[in-house]
């Protein structure tokens, strides 16, 4: 009887606990004031708001099984009738469906508007809920919610429920939107101990203590989150990825201990994931299924001038980015294999890349993939199979190391797509045993050279010739844009970007082959200047300017990321009319950002007829901390400051 009464009184102190703890939100409990709010007290500019948002995480625990449950709770109100506010009325929870699957359950959804004085509630239907299937490992299960307008406030409630036990997802209390509270309560077996991550700046109060919980049957350490007035994070120009710096937690299970005291450890070094991946088949025994390729590799060590030479690595390297097109599917395992991804000639960032590690280790190369996490995906913050989501390749040659990626037609060695540069990367030399962490060698400076020739006429117009040069990144991204649409929509789109100009006699140099590639046109300008009475004026960078300064933030506090180094240069030759002569012209100048972080060198010079203007800004690092961002920003500043600095040309009597 002791026993029982002292059961009971835990679990009225439990339910005690939880129903306070969650007292000011009930689903379907909207108010009038809530749907008559015109604007979000945190942040008047919003046209959406999370009124509340909750996230429940426990164990559902029985004798053959550990299901991990999550349940969401929130309510949202919308403030505008634009697309990207209403966008927040759809909902998206992705699903892990390879082997054990996880799945969404008790979808409840609502919809409130004030009509005639009245709140008016529109259900969700469960037709208006969709399935759709993304990969052989993921789905998503989607809906959007009915009669969403400005000033509607919608409910929404569902239950995950997923076998991976080991794995809780992050916890954000940030997001894009303002919200006006937000909690989290994680209930985990009091054996289970949990290293707990912060991230991001917004640091909510944080709570624990272990009680029963009837769910599990047994004793449960309880983690409570609980934060309010929580200001948006919104996208910046030259970041990573905004959902690294997002306030939150990661939940990483360090060890389990089961009721004989019997511990098993989770937590893992880099060299024990890169070890997990070495020993799983793909890396293992798949990658040397290269029966199918053989023939034709065996063709390109033929006709090379010597056998593992950087020539052939790149002959090898080119063959696979022919012979293989990526279906947009990032995945560090094989989904086709060697052998049918080479025989339909597709398949995902591991069919290509592995692919190309067995071609190159087939030729004698030493090669071995690289795992990482794209920047989409974000950066892994402790050591995790989980959180990588992509393979590249590495090979050394003649004491270089190069990073290749197959999936990309325009990538180079070391030039890679821009999504792979987001963090270190997993090594898997599994023939050497070999299993690290490494760095990804980090991109050479791109540059850009502008030479151009200038004649200005009496009437204000110019017109001339432009020669533009683009060497590593700058290149791929020239050649990923052109390609990608027709010439005339290239050179529409061209002449928009620089100040509507237009553009004759273009050509390009080199467009097919690797490294640097060419522009060459003739242009004619004609909002070149202002012409006022005898004087013209002209801003002597014309259409190259920038209009405005790309930082605009009064503080940030995540890091600015350029990606890779670059040297920007112009080179412009001005002819200024016959019956003209200089009156005023901008003075030479050098500024420099930190110690060699970044140079900007403007010099002008004028020999009666002819003006001529060199202007370089390098950026030697490619990432800048916080704590330099004002500095930065003042640094682009004063350039658009003298970028804007005008020459004056007088009219002679």
């Amino acid at each position: 009887m002791k026993r029982k009464i002292l059961f009971t009184i835990l679990f009225i102190n439990t339910y005690l606990s939880f129903n306070l703890y969650s007292q000011d939100y009930k689903l379907r409990e909207v108010s009038k004031a809530e749907l008559q709010k015109s604007y979000s007290a945190i942040d008047s500019t919003a046209g959406a708001e999370i009124l509340y948002y909750d996230k429940e995480v426990y164990y559902d625990v029985s004798y053959n099984s550990v299901v991990l449950v999550t349940e969401i709770r929130k309510r949202i109100k919308f403030y505008n009738n634009r697309p990207e506010d209403l966008k927040y009325a759809t909902e998206k929870i992705y699903l892990y469906i390879d082997g054990d699957r996880e799945s969404v359950s008790k979808i409840k959804a609502y919809t409130y508007n004030l009509v005639a004085g009245e709140i008016e509630e529109t259900k969700l239907d469960k037709g208006q809920i969709f399935e759709k299937e993304l990969s052989k490992r993921y789905k998503k299960v989607s809906f959007t919610m009915p009669k969403v307008k400005k000033g509607s406030v919608v409910d929404i409630y569902y239950k995950e429920r997923s076998p991976y036990f080991f794995r809780i997802d992050e916890f954000n209390f940030q997001f894009d939107i303002p919200a006006k509270k937000i909690t989290a309560k994680i209930f985990t077996p009091d054996g289970f101990v949990f290293n707990r991550i912060p991230k991001g700046y917004i640091y909510p109060k944080f709570e624990m203590e272990t009680k029963i919980d009837q769910r599990m049957g047994m004793k449960a350490n309880i983690y409570k989150y609980d934060i309010e007035n929580v200001p948006p994070l919104k996208d910046e120009k030259y970041v990573d990825n905004i959902e690294n710096y997002r306030g939150g937690v990661l939940f990483e299970l360090m060890s389990t201990k089961n009721s004989y005291g019997i511990m098993k450890h989770y937590s893992k070094s880099w060299e024990d994931v890169a070890r997990t991946i070495a020993f799983s088949n793909d890396y293992e025994n798949e990658i040397k299924r290269t029966n199918i390729f053989e023939d034709d590799i065996d063709a390109l060590i033929a006709s090379a001038e010597e056998e593992q030479s950087l020539e052939l690595a790149k002959d090898i390297f080119n063959h696979a980015k022919k012979n293989l097109k990526w279906n947009d599917e990032k995945s560090k395992y094989f989904d086709k294999g060697i052998r049918k991804a080479y025989k339909e000639k597709s398949g995902n960032s591991a069919d290509i890349n592995l692919s190309l590690v067995a071609m190159l280790r087939y030729a004698g190369f030493d090669a071995s993939p690289v795992v990482i996490s794209t920047r989409d995906n974000l950066k892994p913050f402790f050591p995790t199979v989980d959180r990588l989501n992509y393979v590249i390749g590495r090979v050394a040659i003649d004491g270089e190391e190069y990073f290749l990626d197959a999936t990309d037609k325009y990538s180079e060695f070391n030039v890679l797509p821009i999504r792979d540069y987001n963090w270190n990367g997993v090594m898997v030399d599994t023939p050497n045993e070999l299993w690290k962490l490494i760095n990804l060698k980090k991109p050479d400076a791109s540059k850009l050279i502008n030479v151009v020739t200038a004649t200005i006429t009496e009437d204000g117009k110019i017109n001339g010739k432009v020669r533009t040069k683009k060497s590593n990144h700058y290149s791929y991204l020239f050649k990923k844009k052109y390609f990608s649409q027709s010439e005339e929509d290239y050179l529409r789109d061209k002449e928009t970007s620089l100040d509507n100009i237009l553009i004759n006699e273009y050509e390009t140099e080199n467009l097919e082959e690797e490294g640097a590639v060419s522009e060459i046109f003739s242009y004619e300008y004609e909002k070149a200047t202002e012409k006022v009475g005898d004087k013209i004026f002209l801003k002597p960078l014309m259409f190259f300017m920038e209009d405005e300064n790309p930082f605009k933030l009064e503080e940030r506090k995540f890091p600015v990321d350029f990606v890779y180094p670059f040297t920007d240069k112009y080179i412009i030759n001005f002819k200024i009319p016959e019956n003209y002569e200089v009156t005023s012209i901008p003075e030479s100048i050098k500024l420099t950002f930190g110690e060699n972080s970044g140079l900007y060198q403007y010099i002008i010079s004028n020999n009666g007829k002819f003006i001529r203007l060199a202007v370089d800004l390098e950026m030697h690092d490619s990432m800048i901390m916080p704590n330099n961002y004002l500095f930065l920003k003042q640094f682009f500043n004063e350039i658009l400051k003298k970028d804007n600095e005008q020459i004056v040309l007088t009219k002679v009597k």
